[in-house]
């Protein structure tokens, strides 16, 4: 692959979570903010997020407001997939992992570079193609600020910057629409090759994720 750029800003990860807390727990803390508290009450109802609660020293949870954490954190920590032995489970190979988290674009990111490189294919219909960029959109954008009113989940405790998350149905979904053939390579892509070297290594940790049965969270480390 031919680089045209290979300056970085950001490392860039995929973490394994629960396959469909993650949603949950992301749909019951907008409501909180809307004030509407019942999506809180029946996630805190969960043996999965009281556990959570309990090994990390917390007590009183049934009030958001109670809880010190910030929503990015709250996020991370109730959500992300742990092992047996209680640590975090590690996705794929190293080399996918680094080559996701460093790719060459302005932004360091593989999904960007993808985003902004994927074409319809004009002669099928438009279903595959619009489902490859929802997904993708769901990773890059789902808790910026425009979906979430402000910019809660760029500026968690120690830096937790969390850009957005997949459920493990839409793991499956967007490796799906990856392999199909809804779309082509833009003409004008800057890195000759730099698309199918990017999907390579997401469809590498997409499968490890429905492996596991995994959603993911993707964070940007600054």
């Amino acid at each position: 692959m031919k680089q045209r750029n290979s300056s970085t800003t950001a490392f860039y990860t995929l973490d394994g979570c629960h396959a469909v807390l993650v949603l949950d727990v992301f749909d019951a803390l907008t409501s909180w903010i809307e004030n509407s508290h019942t999506k809180w009450s029946s996630v805190c109802k969960h043996p999965r997020i009281q556990e959570r609660f309990r090994t990390q020293g917390v007590d009183d949870y049934y009030l958001r407001d109670d809880i010190h954490w910030d929503d990015p954190t709250l996020l991370f920590t109730l959500t992300r997939m742990l092992d047996s032995d209680g640590l975090p489970i590690m996705l794929g190979e190293d080399k996918n992992r680094e080559r996701f988290g460093r790719f060459p674009h302005p932004t360091g990111s593989a999904l960007q570079y993808i985003r902004e490189n994927v074409r319809h294919v004009g002669a099928q219909p438009s279903d595959l193609y619009e489902e490859l960029v929802t997904h993708l959109d769901f990773l890059l954008v789902r808790c910026n600020s425009n979906a979430v009113g402000d910019d809660r989940y760029k500026n968690g405790q120690a830096g937790l910057n969390i850009m957005g998350f997949l459920t493990a149905d839409e793991v499956k979904t967007l490796r799906t629409t990856l392999l199909g053939g809804g779309w082509s390579v833009a003409r004008d892509e800057p890195i000759d090759g730099g698309v199918r070297d990017a999907v390579r290594h997401l469809s590498a940790l997409l499968l490890a994720a429905e492996r596991n049965n995994s959603g993911l969270l993707h964070r940007m480390h600054e």
